[in-house]
């Protein structure tokens, strides 16, 4: 298991590594900075990122987890992780996390187009945007989602099933 947990993390790496020269371009647009949480909402992860997740959750202080359980048992649709509009566990964000801002490209195969998914604060609707400035993620979640598939298979769980950050808060005893 923690070998595919290193493979996820070097998957990781290597988009964090994409996306330096998309940020460099694009660095005087990206409003993105440490308390702008406008993308930071409740999303499911697969195992495998619940599991990093998981894992940076239990290694926060005692206080630090507290504050998160106690946000993750308000209602809506906010990150449990956010506090004061800071990701608490910030170096083990899942994949979606680590791409908001940028402009990401993926491919439609019903359209045969390249669609575009892009933070309005950065990227207007009116901006254009060509290819060399998208993120292209369809190799790398196919990626994810097959280290998540042997992740699966290891612990025999489902790989179709996603888990809500609540829930990897909830699965996460304290190591105290």
């Amino acid at each position: 298991m923690e070998e595919l947990l290193t493979r996820y993390r070097k998957l990781i790496a290597e988009v964090a590594a994409a996306m330096a020269p998309l940020e460099a371009r694009h660095r005087t647009r990206l409003r993105c900075a440490p308390g702008c949480a406008a993308c930071c909402q409740a999303i499911s992860l697969l195992a495998v990122e619940a599991e990093a997740v998981q894992k940076a959750f239990l290694a926060l202080p005692a206080a630090t987890r507290e504050a998160i359980r106690s946000r993750a048992s308000q209602p809506g649709d906010h990150c449990p992780f956010l506090l004061a509009d800071l990701c608490a566990i910030y170096p083990a964000r899942p994949l979606i996390c680590r791409t908001h801002g940028l402009a990401i490209g993926y491919v439609d195969e019903e359209r045969e187009a390249i669609e575009v998914s892009a933070c309005p604060r950065n990227f207007p609707d009116d901006f254009p945007l060509a290819l060399e400035d998208l993120l292209l993620l369809d190799s790398t979640n196919e990626r994810l989602a097959a280290i998540n598939r042997r992740f699966c298979e290891a612990l025999g769980r489902d790989a179709a099933i996603r888990v809500t950050m609540r829930e990897t808060i909830a699965r996460g005893g304290d190591p105290d």
